[in-house]
């Protein structure tokens, strides 16, 4: 059976994902940050199993796909919904702050590319990215800087990995109904549902429908953004 594995799967988008994945009757383990209630309810729902990583620490990736192996449960595909968005002005950032976001968005995607690459493995890595970094809106510089390099990380990786049978590509995402998405200001939220041309923000059920497609379906597109924005931009 394919199987998926999903980073930060506990998350709204990556739950989203996960059920669109049940529904296709594909197989799919997870990470969570940590075992909470809420990835134990997630993992007795759809029968995956959930493995606890913290992508801050710099060998969490090498620990999680030899946990995989260990377990023969390497996947086919690799979906990087995992996200953290820091709310600071510049003037109050810290190096820490800069760090993780770069850690928990760049470093972890590039460490799992390199961990397919060891282990032979095939088929997809799908970046996720929002529109902070690749387009002028509103948003905290460390979080902008981190979305701004997987696309730099994505064309990289296409041109070295696509000879190998990866496909990499960065999914681009607009303003969704949960997740870091929902903690917006409501006035710049109605900003975005006015410059989008459906007029509305989309949903994570939505978003996960083109990530399962990036994952499974795609044969030929690569390094590339695949716009799930509703026409915002």
């Amino acid at each position: 059976m394919t199987r998926v594995l999903v980073l930060g799967g506990s998350g709204a988008l990556g739950s989203a994902l996960l059920r669109e994945l049940h529904a296709h009757g594909t197989g799919a383990v997870f990470t969570c940050h940590r075992a909470g209630e809420e990835a134990q309810a997630l993992s007795a729902e759809l029968g995956y199993p959930a493995y606890q990583a913290d992508f801050l620490e710099p060998d969490a990736i090498a620990t999680l796909f030899a946990a995989l192996e260990r377990d023969d449960r390497l996947p086919d595909a690799v979906v990087h919904c995992a996200g953290v968005a820091p709310v600071v002005a510049i003037g109050a950032v810290t190096a820490a702050d800069w760090d993780a976001v770069h850690a928990v968005h760049g470093r972890a995607a590039m460490l799992c590319a390199q961990e397919m690459v060891r282990r032979g493995r095939r088929g997809a890595l799908v970046l996720v990215a929002a529109l902070d970094g690749l387009q002028p809106v509103p948003a905290p510089a460390p979080y902008a800087a981190s979305q701004g390099a997987l696309w730099g990380l994505t064309l990289a990786l296409a041109k070295e990995l696509g000879p190998q049978g990866i496909l990499v590509n960065l999914a681009l995402l607009g303003v969704l109904d949960g997740g870091i998405a929902s903690e917006l200001d409501p006035a710049l939220r109605a900003d975005y549902r006015r410059y989008a041309a459906l007029g509305r923000t989309g949903t994570c059920r939505e978003a996960a429908r083109g990530l399962r497609w990036l994952a499974l379906e795609n044969t030929y597109l690569n390094g590339a953004q695949f716009p799930l924005t509703g026409g915002l931009g």
